[in-house]
């Protein structure tokens, strides 16, 4: 038995590969966004897209005199078990490849250099092109 049956469910084979996710409410969908690590050159998608309806319940208003109700949104049971397991997946992650922070700042500071010297590159290029 897997240790994370909704995200396999949902056709997350490799629990392993998964980087990071993002939760954005969209209307009156959920969408989770699963980001994986894949080599360079991988034609595996980067990502995946998940998005949940919620569910709408009757709650009665808290006002003087009212026997109204409001509508209220519910999160899909689905996606609440979903991101427990994330979550318990990053607490694994953390556990077994806790990350020194002075390396991480050094990472971050290489890939921003890298970035924006092709930024600059381009824009130069680009002026070049006007003349």
């Amino acid at each position: 038995m897997s240790d994370y049956p909704t995200l396999e469910k949902m056709g997350i084979k490799s629990v392993d590969n998964v980087d990071k996710y993002t939760l954005r409410h969209q209307g009156d969908t959920d969408v989770l966004k699963i980001y994986y690590k894949r080599p360079k050159g991988s034609f595996l998608s980067r990502s995946k897209k998940f998005t949940f309806m919620r569910g709408r319940r009757g709650i009665p208003l808290e006002a003087r005199n009212s026997h109204a109700f409001d509508e209220m949104a519910k999160i899909s049971p689905e996606l609440l078990i979903a991101l427990e397991e994330l979550k318990s997946l990053d607490a694994r992650r953390k556990e077994v490849d806790p990350i020194d922070p002075k390396q991480k700042f050094l990472s971050d500071l290489d890939h921003m250099e890298k970035v924006m010297t092709t930024k600059m590159d381009e824009i130069r290029r680009q002026i070049n092109e006007l003349d």
